[in-house]
């Protein structure tokens, strides 16, 4: 795997005034062997090996996600000794290649990627890793966890929870014939740029076994829903936890809170909930 360390700033950065922990982030390029995946790494300084999180964001978002809700969250892990990285899908961030490169393969060939990247960092204990996937990252997630099952904690926020094409019905709906007879669609969005997504996504979609799979999974398991979520019904953090293999497992729905728990929202808290309940999930799970 080859890696080039970029200057976004300054490449290498160490915090520690509001750290309880100093931490160093780094910016690094990844190959996956088609094209680089953007990455940033949180090491919390510390004398023994950190356990780390791999944090996988949501449809047409980004690394930092929607309010900085994985910057932020990088933030608190780091401040209790976790380390972590969070990635741009293609077409996506600072990803250099455009959205048509994204699908549920090449999104899992990705986290993969990163993956293998942070357990081979010098302070990260390689058994305990940890995941967070938000929306469709969560999906991702869910593939990753079918692959690589020793992971010992996922975190799912506002998490699809299904075979097929389950919360993706409208788009097939609207969108699938134009991307069958195009090999692509172009996909509007209230909140960014359109993006043209591939037929092979759709094609990868219908035949996906996510939530059976999940029966292989024996880690620990929390999901995070709202229960003004309109995307993604609440109803799914209960139907992952009971289609997981885990002992370990809850769902936890947040009062008010919509698909990105009221993040934009400068008078909801919800998103300061969600923050907290993840990182001492993580304090406790790994």
């Amino acid at each position: 795997m080859n890696v080039t360390k970029q200057c976004f700033g300054f490449a290498i950065v160490m915090w520690c005034m509001s750290f309880a922990v100093c931490a160093q982030s780094e910016s690094v390029m990844l190959d996956n062997g088609e094209y680089q995946i953007p990455a940033v790494v949180l090491m919390p300084d510390t004398a023994i090996a950190s356990p780390a999180v791999l944090l996988l964001h949501g449809s047409a978002s980004h690394k930092n996600e929607v309010g900085d809700l994985y910057l932020r969250l990088a933030e608190l892990l780091a401040n209790k000794g976790i380390a972590s990285i969070r990635i741009d899908f293609a077409g996506t961030g600072d990803s250099p290649v455009d959205y048509t490169h994204y699908t549920l393969k090449s999104a899992v060939r990705d986290a993969t990627v990163a993956l293998a990247y942070l357990k081979q960092q010098a302070g990260v204990d390689a058994k305990r890793i940890g995941v967070v996937g938000f929306s469709q990252g969560g999906l991702i997630a869910q593939l990753l966890l079918a692959q690589q099952p020793d992971i010992k904690s996922f975190v799912a926020w506002s998490s699809v929870a299904s075979d097929g094409i389950g919360p993706f019905a409208e788009m097939f709906e609207t969108l699938y014939m134009t991307a069958k007879k195009q090999g692509n669609v172009l996909q509007h969005y209230g909140w960014r740029s359109p993006l043209l997504i591939s037929l092979d996504w759709f094609e990868q979609v219908k035949v996906n076994t996510s939530l059976t799979d999940m029966q292989r999974y024996k880690g620990s398991l929390l999901a995070i829903a709202g229960t003004n979520d309109t995307v993604v019904p609440p109803v799914a953090a209960s139907r992952l936890i009971n289609a997981a293999g885990s002992d370990v497992a809850r769902a936890v729905i947040i009062k008010g809170a919509d698909h990105i728990f009221n993040v934009l929202d400068n008078n909801a808290n919800q998103d300061e909930q969600l923050l907290d309940i993840t990182t001492e999930w993580f304090e406790e799970a790994l």
